[in-house]
């Protein structure tokens, strides 16, 4: 079968080619913005990519164009291919048809640590010996591809709650049909795409009506947006999980946050206690939520414990670059408010000495039109210094008149040239941002 995927160099989209291709399919695509690492892993498994979306790449060859969701009408090869009815899906029709329709699903959704829970998961049962399947949309240190087709029952997916394609409105997640559903949490999150909450929690409750009865939903019990989303029905088998000690279920106790290590129970009795060698409560809490949904999968508690201990995070998840005179650069994708402010505390109960500098690329579309505004100031309180960069300047001033430690900078040449006339000491300086920050990060490295 000869596949043909618009968008090809996306994290999901991206993975979806490693998959098909795993799978003997003859693989290529074409894609705007062509960047490493994706085109590096493409190139290496021979799927040419094209520059651009232009009309010639149509062939009558093609059996299945598949459509990411960064493509609307009027892009002059989806109207080539609606023009020639040619034959087309969407990405996350094409995984269910082809590759996970006779597997085990288990589905990891909600607003923060898809990625990290996703991957601990996947290394769980990897460890323990099964040959599973995943899709994660995120470099793992751990792995060698994001994507793998692997021969056991179980595929593991990262299942996020963005619109599907232009002709399908619905989110990813709907398409997947989990046997396991894990919901990690719920805040307002894609303003451009939905307008509120509620909007985002009909998503969500569109899938637990299509979920059979002997699915497991895991959730934590202390998230109130998840419990006003179970509120509207839930007609499978509810696994609740608590981020706080208690008697009964599944629980945790976080024996000393600044090394990671912590305690898991159940009705009240101990039953692992695990050192991760990532740092802070927000992995704690993902490492918390990976422990249950695999037991709940039957895993051996010896398995989970020694595999959750040995995990060594996701590239650009508080991602440590380098080190020059006492100054620690790290690297964070963290663009929601709360995520941002588990990040900072991490890293503040990590090094309380440090001093910590601060750069927020306000990039996502939430963030940006400033539907977070009033979240932002909160989720930075960790931080001693401050530096917003938005396309929004107004937003900037905004931001910037409410708290002394927050300034802005219109470019990130502007916060070169203010690294290069400071002296820092015994700092670290982290960057947020979804996208590439303008390579700020290793300009930094080279200018202390």
């Amino acid at each position: 079968m000869r596949i043909y995927i618009l968008g090809i160099c996306g994290t999901f989209m991206s993975g979806i080619a490693q998959l098909a291709k795993e799978k003997g399919y003859e693989v290529s695509g074409c894609d705007e913005n062509i960047y490493p690492p994706m085109n590096e892993i493409l190139e290496n498994l021979n799927i040419n990519i094209d520059k651009g979306y232009q009309e010639n790449f149509y062939s009558k060859a093609v059996d299945l164009y598949i459509v990411g969701n960064v493509i609307s009408r009027g892009n002059s090869l989806m109207e080539k291919i609606l023009d020639e009815n040619g034959s087309f899906t969407s990405g996350p029709e094409f995984l269910f048809n082809h590759l996970l329709k006779d597997r085990h699903v288990v589905s990891i959704a909600g607003t923060h640590g898809k990625t990290t829970t996703s991957a601990m998961i996947a290394k769980i049962f990897i460890d323990s010996g099964k040959d599973v399947g995943y899709l994660i949309a995120g470099k793992v240190k751990d792995f060698s591809t994001a994507a793998r087709v692997g021969t056991d029952k179980i595929f593991i997916i990262e299942s996020d709650e963005y619109d599907t394609a232009f002709f399908d409105k619905r989110s990813k997640f709907i398409h997947y049909r989990p046997s396991t559903l894990l919901i990690n949490n719920l805040e307002f999150d894609h303003a451009d795409i939905f307008e509120n909450l509620e909007e985002i929690q009909k998503q969500f409750h569109h899938l637990i009506r299509a979920l059979p009865k002997k699915v497991k939903v895991l959730f934590p019990i202390n998230d109130e947006n998840i419990s006003d989303l179970f509120n509207k029905g839930i007609y499978s088998i509810p696994v609740p999980f608590n981020f706080e000690y208690s008697e009964k279920g599944w629980s945790i106790k976080i024996e000393e946050e600044k090394t990671s290590t912590f305690q898991i129970l159940f009705n009240g009795k101990l039953q692992s206690e695990i050192s991760l060698k990532v740092f802070g409560e927000h992995n704690i809490r993902n490492a918390f939520a990976a422990y249950v949904t695999a037991a709940s999968l039957g895993v051996k508690k010896e398995f989970i414990d020694q595999s959750l201990s040995k995990f060594s995070g996701i590239e650009r998840r508080m991602d440590f670059l380098g080190e020059k005179n006492s100054v620690y650069v790290y690297d964070d994708f963290a663009h929601h408010p709360t995520a941002i402010k588990f990040s900072l505390k991490a890293l503040r109960n990590k090094d309380p000495r440090k001093k910590i500098v601060c750069l927020l690329e306000m990039r996502s579309n939430t963030m940006s039109k400033g539907f977070h505004d009033n979240l932002i100031v909160d989720s930075l309180v960790d931080a001693d210094e401050v530096y917003l960069f938005s396309e929004n300047k107004e937003q900037l001033k905004k931001l910037a008149s409410q708290k002394k430690e927050i300034n802005f900078c219109d470019t990130t040449e502007d916060f070169i040239e203010i690294l290069n006339s400071k002296v820092y000491e015994n700092t670290n300086i982290i960057c947020f941002s979804n996208g590439s920050f303008d390579g700020i990060q290793s300009k930094i490295i080279e200018n202390l």
